[in-house]
Parts: structure tokens; sequence; C-alpha cells
């Protein structure tokens, strides 16, 4: 495991921790005091398998999920699998075609990430190597369609990717021998051999062309390669010095390595590739941490906001401070004018603002004049359907206040129209109320209590139904049934009788113009 802090667009130089218990140790120890910083781990191991295959042209959710049932298929253990979608068919049904990989042992990379995730450092995601030199490729001055990049890495690896139009078809890593370079040089060539023999019998070289090999190495092998096997009818050779890819990618500096790992981490650094391999639960973490820096962006923009406003208010309120005071100017002007002009007119019994009061309070009590006639309609359409009720005594008034009570009475019980929080609360433009209360009796009555507490409630019910009505208090019922109160009602054998009060409370409204 090496580990990279990439700093100002650059990279450090790394820290090794070997692949054992030791290692993991110390890597533990190493998280314990780095920052917490987003990790993204590039992944250069044998056990990882490609497999290319087409699958019907669907979107969405649908797609999904056939992937997702593919990558069971070709793979025993799918924990980290990718698949990356590579165009599709020239004819036929137009199939996707699409590059399935994925990292066959787990287990390698379980002591790593369990490391990650114990301590709680963001892991924005497992990379393959082989996919991220895609990104390398597109750097470097490749021409071919069917072309072979080869890279020596540090860890004793030859690492051969397969690119058909500078898209992944497959990849293959192979372990460097021990000895000099003119040794290396060899197996270089012979792992070329098998891969392009290989890739013939897969038939992904077409017969009449040679494959395009892309070395890419230190000064000194290149050398050795280019002397041992000059380009043939089958296979020909483009040297790359490992320390000018280096720069054709961006790095700053002397390169200093024959080896191609910081090249490929430097890639992953500077293009934050989206996530390949690591499934949603290793990630969650770095979900957080994104999502931590969304909320901080976010309060920044609304301090920028509100700074903004608060200097627009500065302003509004110097500007308002100037009008306050052209405005007093003003007003003093005109008082003194209309002094002036009051001083040469005549004298009158009255002063104007005594006579613009008059005015309006004639002006109001001809406004809020009223008559009974709209209560005593609400009235009759209710007692239409209620021939058992007789009304004996209406008492009438009209007031501003929704809550006044005629004779000071205060009421027991209450019912107003649903929807109706409080009268005084209502947002409907209510110029005056008409209150009543109505007495009454239940005729004829047979003495059944209940059947006449339920006709009282059923013709409280009637008028609340009606949409003029605010509210209808019952103050008295044929018989009392309080819990706080005597049981009282009239039970006079022969002449039993069945009274009832209610207070009814009905608004005119009117519109703003009226």
């Amino acid at each position: 495991m090496a580990v990279y802090q990439w700093s100002g667009g650059t990279l450090l130089e790394p820290l090794w921790f070997a692949a054992d218990e030791d290692g993991l140790t110390e890597f533990s120890l190493y998280l314990d005091h780095a920052p917490k910083d987003p990790v993204y781990l590039l992944v250069d191991v044998v056990e990882e398998e490609f497999r290319e295959e087409t699958i019907p042209h669907v979107i969405g959710g649908d797609r999904r999920a056939l992937i997702r049932t593919r990558l069971n298929r070709l793979f025993r253990d799918p924990t980290y699998s990718y698949a990356a979608m590579q165009g599709r068919e020239a004819e036929g049904r137009r199939d996707d075609r699409v590059l399935f990989t994925a990292l066959i042992r787990p287990d390698l990379l379980s002591p790593w990430v369990g490391q990650i995730a114990k301590h709680k450092v963001p892991l924005a995601g497992i990379y393959s190597l082989p996919i991220v030199s895609e990104t390398l490729i597109k750097r470097l001055p490749v021409e071919a369609d069917h072309a072979l990049l080869v890279t020596l890495q540090s860890t004793g690896g030859l690492r051969q990717t397969f690119f058909h139009q500078k898209r992944v078809k497959l990849s293959r890593l192979a372990i460097m021998p021990p000895g000099g370079a003119p040794g290396h040089a060899s197996y270089v060539l012979g792992e070329i051999e098998k891969i392009r023999r290989y890739l013939n019998s897969l038939r992904q070289l077409p017969h009449d062309s040679p494959l395009d090999v892309y070395i890419v190495a230190s000064r000194g092998l290149l050398t050795d390669v280019s002397r041992q096997s000059p380009d043939s009818l089958t296979t020909r050779h483009h040297l790359l010095d490992v320390a000018d890819v280096a720069q054709m990618v961006g790095m700053k500096g002397t390169y200093g390595s024959d080896y191609s790992d910081r090249i490929f981490a430097h890639l992953l650094a500077k293009k934050r590739l989206p996530n390949q391999y690591a499934p949603a639960s290793q990630t969650r973490h770095n979900t957080m941490y994104r999502a931590r820096l969304g909320l901080i962006a976010a309060s920044i923009a609304l301090v920028v906001a509100a700074l903004f406003v608060s200097g627009a208010n500065v302003i509004d309120a110097f500007n308002a401070i100037g009008e306050t005071a052209s405005a007093k100017q003003r007003t003093e002007f005109y008082n003194e004018r209309v002094e002036i002009f009051k001083r040469r007119m005549p004298s009158i019994p009255a002063e104007p603002r005594d006579i613009k009061a008059a005015v309006e309070m004639a002006q109001t009590l001809r406004n809020y004049k009223t008559t009974p006639l709209a209560m005593a309609m609400t009235l009759s359409r209710s007692l239409v359907d209620f021939d058992t009720l007789k009304v004996d005594a209406i008492e009438w008034l009209a007031s501003t206040d929704p809550a006044a009570q005629i004779g000071g009475r205060r009421d027991r019980s209450n019912g107003s129209r649903p929807g109706n929080q409080a009268l005084a609360a209502s947002t409907e433009p209510v110029r005056h109320y008409q209150i009543a209360d109505i007495k009454g009796r239940v005729e004829p009555f047979d003495g059944n209590y209940r059947q006449a507490i339920e006709k009282v409630k059923q013709f409280q019910a009637a008028l609340l139904a009606l949409p003029q009505v605010e509210a209808v208090n019952v103050v008295e019922l044929p018989l009392d049934t309080s819990s706080d109160k005597v049981l009282q009602g009239d039970l006079r054998q022969g002449n039993p009788e069945a009274r009832f009060k209610l207070h009814v409370v009905i608004g005119e409204r009117v519109d703003e113009a009226g």
C-alpha cells in the first residue's frame, strides 16, 4: 500500500505499508493522525477479471437491474464489480456493449478498507488501474485503433492493457522476474508476444495489420527493447520515456522514477473520476463529507446574501433619513401656509377637525344602521324543517363585536361553523354582526326529554350549516344534563314542558370597497 498526499496540484513522496499485520498496524496509526480528507483507492492486482458482453438497450432502473443480474452471473463474488458502457452494436437490435470488471478476491482489499472505515475517513471510491489507463492513453500520441499499453509498476508488475479505439477491452498484470535491465527487456518482449497471440485467438486483432505496442518505461529499458526486437509485420513498438509521459499528463518537476505508479496516481487525483468499485456502504462517510461541504457552501452563500441585503438596507435607511428630513421641511412649510389661511378666513363656531369628526360619525351611523330582517330570515329558513319547535321570544341587537352578549350573560356551551377558530379572528371583512337570543319550546311534548334535546341540537346544526351564521350557542336545554349542575327539568304530571334558549350570531360581510 502506497499513500500519496495531494497538495497544491502535486503528489508528495509516498508512504509505504507492507501487506501484512505490521503494515496494517502502521496504516492504522497513520490514519489516526492523518487529516480526514477524501481517499481515492487505486487498485493494481493480478486478481482482476474483464468480460466484454452485450446487453439489450434499456435505460433507467431496467438497465441497472440488468447490469446487476449480469454481474452476479459473471462473477462469483461481485462485491467489487463495475460495468463500463462502451457504445452500441452497429447492426441488429443495436445492443449495448458493456465491459464488466471485478476484483475476484475481495479479501485483498477488506483489511485496508476496514481500517479506512474504522477511522471514519471519507472513501471517495475504489478504482481499477486499467480503467484509469483510459485517461492516460488519451494524453499519449496514440493513433492506432488497436493499441497495447505496457507500463511497469514499482511493486514488480508488468501491466499490459489492450485498447480498441482508446477503450479498455482487457488487461493483464504479470510479475517481473528479478535481475538487471537486459533480462527485463527479454521478459517484457516475451509477455507482449504472449498477449498478442491471445488477442489473435480472441479475434480482437485484424489479420492485415500489426499490433501497436506503447511501452512506457525508463530510457535504459527502452534502449534494450529497441535493440532486441525491431518492428515486424505483427508488432510495432512505440517507446515512451516515463519522464516524458509524466510531463504529458501535467506533472511538475523532475519525475525521478523508472515506474508509472505516480503517473496513474496523479491522473486519478487530478481527474477525480466517479467511483467504480466501492459499494455504497463503504462510501457513506464520503457522502456525509460532501453533504457537510454543501451545507458550509450554502451557509457562506447565505451570509454573503445577508451582507448584501444588510448593505442595501443601510443604504435605504440613509435614504429614508434624508427623505424624512425633506418631508419634515415640507410639513413645516405647509403648516405655516395653513395658519396664514386660517387667520385670513372668517371665524366659525367649531374647529375644522371637529366638523370632520362629526361628518365621519354621521357617515358611520348611516353605514351601520340595520334591522332584524336578516336574523328573521335566517331563523325562518331553518324553522321550516322543525314544525315542533315553537319560538316564544327573540331578543336582538346589532354590534361590531361578535362576542357581545344580550344582558351581559355568559354562555355555557358553544357551537360554531366548522373551520372557524374564533369569531374575532375571521379573516373576512365584517361590517357588523346581528346577535339574537331565541326562546322557545318543543310542542307537542310527551315527556321524552332525550328526543326534545335531540330536536334542539338538530336545529342548532341546521343553523350552523347556513353560510351567514357565525355561531350558535346553547344557553338552555329542555333538561340540563351538565355534570356540574343539579339535574333540572319540568316534570309536572299532565303538563310537561320542553323549553330551550339559543344564542345566534350572524355576520353581514361586504367587500373592501363597500
